[in-house]
């Protein structure tokens, strides 16, 4: 019974940590050092992120499609009313490089500050200062004003959340905010940046295959774990839309800074 609650908490917290702005990395890590929970390899972490990522398909599947469908339109037949959706496209694939980069140049960094904790709970702090006076600009620029700049800065801004504690939608919205773009469509960026960053996470994943291994006795585990790692990702979806649109994402920035500075505590105590 209790390795059933161990993968249904650790489904649990990736699915909302995933999303929600307060590091899906940082309460991984933190729940394995506070409930003393071993690390379960590389093949779980990508049953994990194979589900947030079904998940956040599904709940933006409208949106996916009507962009997928608009760029190839205007790829081929060069349909004018197409052409929104085509350099959308291409703003998200800007966004994404820098991350993409920053990632393979900084691993090394990232896999040493995963190991310690307390960096781990200043990292957390840092995310909340960052939600706090960054959301907090009022934008007014639609999907219609959004240019290469945009993406460039969002990208740069996203390269923060590569790292354990700070947030990687979190990193994104508040991109989107520095550039004044307004909440709905800072959201609706955000939520597609999610395809790329996890597709990219799985794939870098994916390149240490020959190290994935599982038993027959942990498919039922792990089993639960994507269902619930699934269905908390949808949930934490809706209500992460909900907190943009009534402009409170500082309820976050309040939580990332007091589990930051409980993390740092504990670590010194420890």
């Amino acid at each position: 019974m209790l390795e059933i609650l161990k993968y249904i908490l650790l489904g649990l917290v990736q699915g909302l940590a995933e999303v929600l702005p307060i590091s899906s990395s940082a309460h991984l890590i933190i729940a394995q050092e506070i409930l003393g929970i071993s690390e379960e390899g590389l093949t779980f972490e990508i049953f994990l992120h194979l589900a947030s990522l079904m998940a956040i398909l599904v709940f933006l599947w409208k949106k996916f499609w009507k962009l997928l469908k608009g760029f190839f339109l205007y790829l081929f037949k060069k349909q004018e009313e197409n052409k929104r959706e085509f350099m959308y496209c291409w703003y998200i694939v800007i966004s994404t490089i820098p991350t993409v980069i920053f990632t393979l140049i900084l691993k090394d960094l990232v896999d040493l500050a995963s190991s310690t904790l307390w960096v781990v709970g200043l990292l957390l702090i840092i995310n909340a200062i960052m939600l706090f006076f960054l959301t907090r600009i009022q934008g007014t620029r639609k999907e219609e004003d959004l240019n290469w700049k945009d993406a460039l800065v969002i990208g740069c801004f996203q390269c923060a959340g590569i790292f354990p504690g700070i947030s990687r939608s979190g990193s994104c919205i508040s991109g989107a905010f520095a550039r004044k773009i307004d909440k709905e469509t800072a959201a609706d960026y955000a939520f597609i940046m999610f395809i790329p960053a996890v597709v990219g996470a799985t794939v870098l994943e994916l390149t240490h295959i020959s190290e994935m291994t599982i038993v027959s006795s942990q498919i039922p585990l792990y089993l639960i774990s994507f269902i619930i790692a699934g269905l908390a990702t949808y949930f934490a979806f809706k209500l992460l839309l909900t907190v943009i649109r009534k402009g409170k994402l500082s309820y976050f920035s309040i939580y990332c800074a007091l589990v930051g500075t409980a993390t740092i505590i504990y670590s010194f105590v420890k």
